[in-house]
C-alpha cells in the first residue's frame, strides 16, 4: 500500500442526536470493528504526511481517523471503542468553541470536550490538530485576520496541551491560494471535506462519514479506486505519446486496442503499457471500444482518443470524482481546437498557453468520458459511439466534471478521417434509412470532401425525413455558396432564418454572398447581424473590416479589425487586413508594421508579403 492510498475518514460527532454529522455509537463501533477485522491499523496525520512526502510504501494496512470540532461524544463514545481496539485518531478543535461555547445555531447540536479530556486523549497517542481559532470562513478574511485565526489557534492548543500542532482542518472546507499559502507556513499539512484519496500538499481529501452511512459505501471508501484508461488506435504515432504521457501518473492501467496500425503506434504504446491488443476493424467504433472494456480491470474507466490530453492540474478532480460511488458516469467538456470561428460556440483564445498550441480558438463538445466499469455499460453507435444510452437504460446517475479534455484532431489528416467515417455513415444510412440525422452527417461529410452533388442529395433526403433540420438547410446553403450559386444560397440562408432567426452562421453566409455580388452595403449589414447574434464570431469581424476597406470606410475597417485582434491577438488575417487598410491610406509605416505582424503569426503567403514590405520601405525613403 502506498501512503498516498491510505484512506482518511472524516467524522464529527458520535452520539444519538438526530443530525447528519452525528454517527450513532452502534454504527461507529460496527465500522471500527470492521477495520480491525480487515487488518487495519490507525495512523495519525503527522505520520501519514511523512510517508506521503517521502513517497513510501508499506505492507501494512493503514487508515487515518479524524474528528472535526472536538465534540463531547468523541470522548464519551468513540474514545472507549478505539481504546478497546488499540486505535488512535486525530481531533481538530476550535479553541474559542471549547472555552466560550459556540454561538452558531447550526453547530450547537452537541457539547464540546474540555482541555483535560483532550489531554487524556493525547496521553493515549491521539493527535491534536487545529480547526482555526473561531471557525470562520477563511476565504473571507484579509491576510492579517487570516494569520491571527491560524496562529492563535495553534498557540492556544500548544499552551494548554503541550503538544506540537502540525495539522489543520479548513472550516467549512473552504480555502483559496492565500489561505493555502498561509496555512502551510504554520502547519505541515491540512485536510479538506473533499471526498477521495487526493493528497496534494495542504489539501488532503477525506472520506466523509455521516449518520446512517450505507454499509457497502463505507467499505468502498476504504479502497483506493483503480482507474483504467481505454483507447482504440490506428496509425497514431504522432499523437499517442503526448496523450499517454499526460495521464500516465493518473491512471492505474492503460489498455490499448489497435485496429490495424501500419506505423510505429504499437511501439509508442509499448513504452507506456504491455496491455496492447489487436482487433480486426469491422467498421464499428462501438465494437472496438467495447473490446477495450473487456481487458479493463479498474473500478472506473477513462476514455480518451490518441489526439487528446488532460492537464495534470485536473488530476485531483478526477480522483475526487471516482470516490463518489453514487455517480455512475461523468460528462466532460472537450476543447476541440480549431481556427474556424464559424463553428457553433467557437471561442477565441486570447492568450497563448500550453494547450492551445498554434490554434486561435476552440469549440466545446460534451459526452461521458469517465464511468464505473461494469458489464452493463457498453458503447452504442457505429459512428460517434457513446455510453450515454447504456447508462440511461440503467437509470444511472450522471454528473458533470468541471475540467477539459484537450483535443487536437484538426492537426491530423482531416480528409482521411472524413473518408473513413463516410463509409461508416453510408452503412448506417443503409441500416437506418429513415434516420434524418444520419443523412445530415452524410451530407456534411460529402461537403467536406467537395463532393457537392452527393452532399446536396444527402441533405435533401435529411430534410425530406425531417423538414425542421435547420442544420441541413444551413449546410445546403453553404454548398450552393461554395459552387458560386449565390442566388440559390441566399434563398436557402433566408429559409434557415425563417425558422431560426438568431442563426449567426446564416447571416454570415448572406454577408459573404452579397460581398461576392459586390453589394457591399448589404454585405456589411448582414455581417453586422452575424455579430449581433454571435459577438465572438471572429471571421465576421475580419470580413466586416474587409468590406469597409473596399467601401473606403477606413476608420470603420480599422475598428472592426482591431476588435478581431482583441478576440484573437495572434490572428494573421486580421494583421494582414490592417496592413491593407493602412497601405490604401498611404500610411506606409503602420502598414509595414501590421504586415510584419502577419508574417510573425504565420501568414500563409509569407514570401509575397515580405516582397510587399520591401516595396513599401522604398516608399518611405
Amino acid at each position: 500500500m502506498k501512503y498516498a492510498e491510505i484512506p482518511i475518514l472524516m467524522y464529527h460527532e458520535i452520539g444519538e442526536q438526530n443530525n447528519p454529522w452525528c454517527v450513532s455509537p452502534s454504527d461507529f463501533e460496527k465500522q471500527m470493528q470492521y477495520l480491525k477485522e480487515q487488518g487495519y491499523q490507525t495512523i495519525t496525520l503527522k505520520e501519514l504526511n511523512s510517508g506521503v512526502k517521502e513517497q513510501r510504501e508499506t505492507t501494512s494496512k493503514f487508515v487515518a481517523i479524524t474528528f472535526d470540532d472536538a465534540r463531547k461524544g468523541v470522548y464519551t463514545y468513540a474514545g472507549p471503542i478505539l481504546d478497546k481496539l488499540k486505535f488512535k485518531a486525530t481531533v481538530y478543535l476550535v479553541p474559542l468553541w471549547l472555552e466560550h461555547n459556540c454561538n452558531l445555531p447550526s453547530e450547537n447540536y452537541s457539547e464540546f470536550m474540555s482541555w483535560p479530556e483532550l489531554k487524556e486523549l493525547v496521553g493515549k497517542g491521539w493527535e491534536i490538530g487545529s480547526h482555526s481559532w473561531s471557525h470562520l470562513n477563511l476565504t473571507t478574511l484579509d491576510q492579517k485576520q487570516l494569520i491571527e485565526e491560524l496562529s492563535l489557534s495553534q498557540k492556544k492548543i500548544q499552551d494548554n496541551l503541550a503538544v506540537n500542532v502540525e495539522s489543520f482542518s479548513y472550516p467549512y472546507g473552504q480555502f483559496n491560494d492565500l489561505v493555502l499559502t498561509e496555512v502551510l507556513k504554520i502547519y505541515s499539512t491540512a485536510v479538506t471535506v473533499s471526498s477521495g484519496f487526493s493528497k496534494l500538499p495542504g489539501s488532503y481529501s477525506r472520506q466523509v462519514i455521516v449518520r446512517g452511512q450505507d454499509w457497502e459505501l463505507f467499505k468502498k471508501q476504504l479502497i483506493y479506486p483503480k482507474l483504467s484508461l481505454c483507447l482504440i488506435v490506428k496509425d497514431e504515432e504522432d499523437f499517442l505519446g503526448q496523450c499517454l504521457n499526460s495521464v500516465k501518473d493518473l491512471v492505474d492501467e492503460i489498455i490499448i486496442v489497435d485496429t490495424g496500425s501500419k506505423d510505429q503506434t504499437k511501439e509508442v504504446a509499448a513504452k507506456f503499457t504491455s496491455n496492447i491488443y489487436a482487433f480486426n476493424w469491422t467498421g464499428d467504433f462501438s465494437a472496438a471500444r467495447n473490446e477495450s472494456l473487456k481487458y479493463a480491470s479498474g473500478d472506473w474507466v477513462l476514455v480518451l482518443d490518441a489526439d487528446e490530453v488532460i492537464d495534470s492540474q485536473d488530476y485531483g478532480l478526477i480522483q475526487q470524482a471516482i470516490n463518489c460511488w453514487d455517480i455512475s458516469g461523468y460528462q466532460i467538456i472537450t476543447k476541440n481546437y480549431s481556427n474556424d470561428s464559424s463553428i457553433a460556440n467557437w471561442q477565441p483564445i486570447k492568450e497563448n498557453n500550453l494547450f492551445s498550441k498554434s490554434f486561435l480558438g476552440w469549440y466545446p463538445s460534451v459526452k461521458i468520458r469517465l464511468f464505473q466499469r461494469n458489464d452493463t455499460i457498453k458503447f452504442q453507435g457505429k459512428v460517434h459511439e457513446l455510453v450515454e444510452f447504456s447508462l440511461l437504460e440503467n437509470k444511472s446517475q450522471i454528473d458533470i466534471l468541471p475540467l477539459f479534455i484537450h483535443h487536437y484532431g484538426n492537426l491530423k489528416d482531416k480528409e482521411a478521417k472524413i473518408k473513413r467515417n463516410l463509409e461508416l455513415t453510408k452503412n448506417q444510412a443503409e441500416e437506418f434509412p429513415f434516420d434524418a440525422k444520419t443523412y445530415l452527417k452524410l451530407g456534411i461529410q460529402y461537403k467536406e470532401l467537395n463532393e457537392f452533388n452527393l452532399a446536396e442529395a444527402a441533405l435533401n433526403q435529411a430534410l425530406k425525413l425531417d423538414p425542421s433540420l435547420s442544420t441541413a438547410q444551413l449546410n445546403l446553403a453553404l454548398i450552393f455558396q461554395k459552387q458560386n450559386k449565390l442566388d440559390l444560397a441566399i434563398s436557402t440562408y433566408n429559409s434557415v432564418l425563417a425558422n431560426y432567426l438568431n442563426c449567426a452562421e446564416a447571416y454570415f453566409g448572406l454577408g459573404f454572398c452579397y460581398f461576392k455580388k459586390q453589394e457591399l452595403e448589404k454585405s456589411a449589414a448582414y455581417f453586422q447581424l452575424a455579430l449581433k447574434n454571435n459577438p465572438l464570431f471572429l471571421d465576421a469581424y475580419i470580413n466586416l473590416g474587409g468590406v469597409y476597406e473596399k467601401m473606403g470606410k477606413f476608420n470603420l475597417a480599422i475598428e472592426y479589425l482591431e476588435k478581431a485582434l482583441q478576440l484573437s491577438p495572434r490572428n494573421s488575417r486580421a494583421y494582414y487586413n490592417l496592413g491593407v487598410v493602412y497601405e490604401r491610406m498611404a500610411n506606409f509605416s503602420p502598414a509595414i508594421t501590421f504586415y510584419q505582424k502577419a508574417i510573425d503569426n504565420n501568414y500563409p503567403h509569407r514570401e509575397e508579403l515580405q516582397q510587399r514590405i520591401i516595396k513599401l520601405r522604398r516608399c518611405l525613403i
